[in-house]
């Protein structure tokens, strides 16, 4: 019992220079760290390139930071969304109105896309938007058929993102083949695959109304798009004979649709 008490006294890691050793090694890393704010363990520079789209909390970057790390670390949890929101308020924002990308992708840590410690020229908007094209389709704005190719420019210009607006009407301008007619809901008519053939998807009325099937637009749109009237299929003086009994006035006889909206006769 006496040898395994020597041996465990004289074992080096419990030794008194061992201990005073690590203790000595302690102390110099705790002033290193308060004397550098953590630069002696920082991984690499923070970027210097600033980003005017974002609310950055006073700062011109993340370079002018770079000795406090705790403006980004939080000790025993590491990075969090929380922390950047401080100085970072528009994208807060979005996140609690669930607006927006930032408010719609489901992410613990802002780190996911923009990375840091990469260097001084380091462009973390720029390299999130390069690495950046599942979620456009999941959250935002679906990028399929001719917008498959389609560049980040094309939609998004001058470099601005937040705000943008996805109505078909905010890229492509109202053709004159139908200018001032149906409005800009372009996607009542017309699909991704192409702008042609259009079909209209969103039509009130049936459109196989009558024993024939589809009907024509021309059968109803005598004049322009925009107005209808049933009179070129159902003559007037035949629909006040059907109607007598009714005993409708002039006005009330030519609202079809208020008593047949689907067009079925014994509606």
């Amino acid at each position: 019992m006496n040898q395994q008490r020597l041996i465990a006294r004289q074992h080096p890691f419990f030794s008194p220079v061992a201990l005073g050793s690590t203790l000595l090694l302690l102390v110099v890393l705790g002033i290193a760290l308060w004397q550098t704010g953590g630069r002696a363990f920082n991984p690499g520079p923070l970027s210097a390139v600033a980003v005017s789209q974002q609310q950055s909390g006073g700062f011109p970057n993340h370079a002018a930071f770079a000795d406090e790390c705790t403006q980004c670390h939080t000790p025993f949890a590491g990075l969090t969304a929380a922390a950047c929101e401080t100085c970072h308020t528009l994208i807060a924002d979005q996140r609690q109105q669930q607006m927006g990308l930032h408010g719609r992708i489901d992410v613990a840590t802002c780190a996911a896309c923009h990375l840091e410690h990469r260097g001084a020229d380091y462009h973390l908007f720029q390299a999130a938007l390069d690495q950046f094209s599942s979620e456009h389709h999941a959250v935002l704005f679906p990028l399929d058929g001719a917008h498959s190719d389609l560049e980040c420019v094309a939609c998004h210009e001058n470099g601005r993102y937040l705000g943008s607006d996805s109505a078909c009407a905010a890229c492509h301008v109202e053709p004159d083949l139908h200018r001032g007619l149906f409005g800009v809901d372009c996607a009542a008519c017309h699909t991704t695959a192409a702008w042609q053939p259009a079909r209209l998807t969103r039509h009130i009325f049936p459109l196989d109304h009558g024993d024939e099937g589809e009907i024509p637009c021309v059968a109803c749109h005598t004049d322009t798009l925009t107005v209808y009237t049933c009179d070129a299929c159902h003559a007037p003086a035949d629909m006040a004979d059907e109607h007598e009994e009714l005993r409708l006035t002039p006005v009330e006889l030519s609202a079809c649709t208020d008593c047949h909206p689907t067009g079925r006769e014994k509606e």
